[in-house]
């Protein structure tokens, strides 16, 4: 059924990592910036530690970026173990925190350190490019159709608290993991496929021009405008994204809203991209504007990366999965959860449990 399924996309083959992360850069999401960067840390608080068992301290600082541009400031949130040893660590890309769900206790005591800081602090979810660390990177404003959009931007943020926290002692640097929902999933996806300091690239309903093929995508919607709806080849498409959202990618990407996919890609070549690595894809059970069947997909299409290196993509499965199922055996895994557009406590759950099967010793 999902082969048939993929045959029907007509999906261009993959190509070497090489030449589709220089397509997805030059088509999609442009190119990041090369300014020379120093960071540093301040203002360090201390907020609770009674965490497992006293082990894990939650604390505060202020992680400043600066270049010949200028400075930006913004905070993290880090719940580390003190234990001595060395502890995957995930790094999650959060809308709002506090204020999104985040079972940061459930996390710790699994073994896991956590860092957590909002995407806005780092540049505005909008069209201006003269917040955060925007005019460091580009003072005269974006000049070329492949500089990068906002998606490239808290990308480039995730990298550089990635500097930090390998200079942590806490933290095992052979099992990073980036966390993100949402337009932060497409930025987690894009992290990995940049980064390959990170181990795992974990996306939730990343949906359109992140996890989920373009090509049959239609954005049909009910006669009250209502997306949750159960329609073939549903979910947002090219066109509606750029035409919303122009200024998270770069502007080369406009140019494929009327056909509604990249002339000679598609998302399975970011999927794909971050081979060897280990990607997990969460999906919701109603969340068809992301279109679930086409993010299971995508995670088919794109196994071949691994395949062809003698790993294991997506586990064998040629059926979709039902609410609560999920595979993750395999570098490539994928997950349904009973919900809707939302970074369940299920999706971590499975983040973790995929972490461990694929740790890195």
């Amino acid at each position: 059924m999902l082969k048939q399924e993929l045959l029907n996309r007509n999906l261009p083959p993959l190509l070497s990592r090489e030449e589709m992360v220089e397509i997805l850069q030059r088509e999609e999401y442009g190119y990041l910036p090369q300014n020379n960067f120093k960071w540093e840390i301040s203002n360090y608080k201390r907020k609770d530690g009674r965490l497992a068992k006293g082990e894990v301290i939650y604390s505060t600082v202020d992680f400043t970026l600066t270049n010949k541009n200028g400075s930006h400031t913004f905070p993290i949130n880090q719940f580390l173990h003190t234990d001595g040893k060395k502890h995957p660590t995930i790094l999650h890309i959060a809308g709002r925190y506090p204020g999104n769900f985040v079972p940061e206790e459930e996390i710790v005591e699994n073994g896991y350190n956590l860092i957590i800081f909002t995407y806005t602090d780092i540049t505005s979810d909008d069209g201006d490019f003269t917040t955060g660390i925007a005019p460091l990177v580009f003072p005269n404003g974006r000049q070329d159709d492949t500089d990068c959009g906002k998606i490239g931007l808290w990308a480039f943020g995730n990298m550089r608290v990635l500097d930090y926290a390998l200079t942590l002692d806490c933290v095992d640097e052979n099992n990073i993991a980036i966390v993100g929902q949402s337009r932060l999933g497409k930025t987690a996806l894009v992290t990995g496929m940049l980064d390959e300091r990170f181990t795992f690239s974990l996306s939730n309903n990343a949906g359109c021009s992140g996890d989920t093929l373009s090509r049959g995508n239609s954005g049909l919607a009910d006669s009250g405008g209502n997306y949750a709806v159960e329609e073939k080849y549903r979910g947002e498409t090219v066109e509606r994204i750029t035409r919303v959202f122009p200024y998270w990618f770069c502007k080369n990407y406009l140019k494929y809203a009327k056909q509604n996919y990249g002339t000679n890609f598609d998302q399975h070549y970011l999927v794909a991209s971050i081979a060897p690595r280990n990607v997990c894809v969460t999906a919701a059970e109603l969340d068809f504007w992301a279109d679930q069947k086409g993010e299971q997909l995508c995670c088919l299409a794109a196994s071949e990366a691994w395949e062809n290196l003698g790993l294991v993509g997506l586990q064998k499965c040629d059926q979709y999965l039902n609410p609560g199922e999920k595979l993750l055996e395999g570098n490539v895994g994928f997950s349904m959860t009973a919900t809707t557009h939302f970074l369940s406590r299920h999706a971590w759950i499975n983040y973790m449990e995929f972490m461990r099967i694929h740790r890195h010793n």
